[in-house]
């Protein structure tokens, strides 16, 4: 597994080789931001936590991207900072990662998250057309086959996946079931003609769920492992 581990390192200094920050005594002008643009591969990782736990949202005519962790555990916080290096050359000079904590109605226990917001720009006002409605609600692009990558589900995966059973349940709860059959054909035919992923929808009670089958799990890591953060690999290998 090693081999597939996703050289971080390298990738990080990429992705991070413009610097895009906004100075603390300076604000971009509405040309700079203009020329701010989301590029490979960092585009495809978009796409793929737009889908997960990545959410955009509309001020002033754009958008900012915001990406939140509710589970503080170091596996976890290590990927949230991952993500959160991934998007430094969108955010602010000054942005410090924000807290925040929240009481369960139910069970009256106190939870903590973290999140981080990047500035808000044109290229992300793009993808915001693409994922989100006129009432305001994330839904699933008609063209997500086109849009969908093996990085893309990598982090998707990382986001919303769960093994269950020697296989692979995708949380999609939040979109419609015409949505969530755009996404078990994308990703059924992601790594077409060579292979095909076997999936099916399941009906539970919180919405609906893509299940990738046991026997597509190897084509499945074969193809996303080198995309893994080190830390969530066990979203798709068993211990």
């Amino acid at each position: 597994m090693d081999k597939y581990i996703f050289d971080l390192t390298t990738s990080l200094s990429l992705l991070c080789k413009y610097n895009y920050t906004t100075n603390v005594k300076k604000r971009l002008t509405k040309v700079e931001r203009l020329k701010i643009n989301i590029n490979s591969p960092l585009n495809e990782i978009l796409i793929g936590l737009l889908l997960g736990d990545g959410h955009l949202q509309c001020r002033n005519g754009n958008s900012r991207f915001i990406y939140g962790q509710s589970s503080l555990r170091e596996h976890h916080l290590n990927y949230f900072y991952h993500i959160f290096d991934l998007f430094k050359p969108f955010v602010s000079e000054e942005f410090k990662i924000k807290s925040r904590s929240f009481v369960d109605k139910k069970t009256k226990n106190v939870y903590s998250s973290i999140y981080f917001a990047t500035l808000t720009l044109p290229c992300f006002t793009y993808y915001r057309n693409l994922f989100y409605n006129i009432e305001n609600r994330k839904i699933v692009p008609l063209n997500i086959n086109q849009l969908l990558t093996p990085r893309g589900l990598a982090y998707w995966i990382m986001d919303d996946g769960s093994l269950q059973n020697k296989g692979l349940h995708l949380s999609t709860y939040n979109f419609s079931y015409d949505e969530v059959k755009l996404l078990k054909n994308a990703l059924e035919n992601l790594f077409a003609p060579d292979f095909l992923i076997k999936c099916s929808i399941h009906n539970h009670k919180k919405g609906y769920r893509i299940y990738v089958w046991e026997e597509s799990m190897i084509i499945v890591k074969t193809h996303i492992s080198q995309f893994m953060h080190k830390d969530m690999l066990y979203k798709i290998t068993p211990k």
